[in-house]
């Protein structure tokens, strides 16, 4: 969304419902994962898919960005609880899609 006009400047649309806050950083990417375990990197201009790749389990929570010995980091939790979807998605509407039951987790990926 612009930040002048409240403009929806673009959308992702999923199979399964988002499951994560929305970050956004300085250097122009904003990150979210869906229910359906797909963690997205996205040009935050533009909305363009930049990297993608599916987890083991569920993205959750708030996804953080964080820089140590002068390399950019990516964190997200992933697993079952909290406020996921897990009961909500009727598996009819979605039955190819599976939700894994256990296996919470940290993911940190290393930025270029």
């Amino acid at each position: 969304m612009s930040m002048r006009t409240g403009k929806v400047l673009w959308r992702h649309r999923t199979r399964t419902p988002m499951n994560t806050a929305a970050l956004t950083t300085s250097g122009g990417i904003a990150v979210a994962g869906d229910w359906d375990r797909y963690l997205y990197v996205y040009d935050a201009r533009t909305g363009d898919v930049l990297w993608q790749t599916r987890l083991p389990t569920s993205v959750q929570g708030y996804p953080i960005s964080y820089e140590a010995g002068g390399k950019q980091y990516l964190a997200v939790p992933a697993g079952i609880g909290g406020a996921s979807w897990n009961n909500l998605v009727p598996s009819d509407l979605t039955p190819e899609k599976r939700h894994p039951p256990t296996g919470n987790s940290v993911f940190v990926f290393a930025l270029p």
